[in-house]
């Protein structure tokens, strides 16, 4: 097969700050919901878990994080070749990859590990046992 390309690639940070709430919850979309969307959004977040996601548009890179534990980048480019786009699929859908997000293993620990260890034992149908039993003020004897 031949193939004739040329290319040129520019890539662009683009991260800014962002100031999250200690909330497992906010820190996995930024905002606040009542509980049965804050089940939604849980159980989003275990379908599309950084696994699926991971050396596709999530990289783990210390060194392009920078002084940050994550970072934002964009990539554009200007090409003309004989070949297929590079893209992944998501939900049965090819999605072209423009933009990454890098990461440092501490910010994949405090945004995505520890807030859904914490929230699978919310959700858990024994545990919304135990709370319901405990808010009735139910003695079993």
């Amino acid at each position: 097969m031949a193939v004739f390309q040329r290319r040129e690639i520019g890539v662009e940070r683009i991260g800014v700050t962002a100031s999250v709430p200690n909330n497992d919850i906010a820190k996995c979309i930024y905002r606040t919901l009542t509980d049965d969307e804050d089940e939604i959004v849980f159980k989003l977040c275990l379908a599309l878990s950084p696994d699926v996601l991971d050396n596709k548009v999530f990289f783990h890179s210390d060194a392009l994080c920078g002084n940050s534990a994550n970072q934002f980048y964009e990539f554009s480019q200007i090409r003309h070749q004989l070949m297929t786009v590079q893209s992944i699929l998501i939900a049965g859908r090819s999605q072209q990859v423009n933009k990454i997000m890098t990461y440092t293993l501490s910010w994949m620990q405090n945004n995505y590990f520890g807030p859904m260890s914490r929230l699978v034992d919310r959700f858990s149908p024994e545990r919304r046992m135990m709370r319901a039993i405990a808010e009735a003020d139910c003695v079993i004897s």
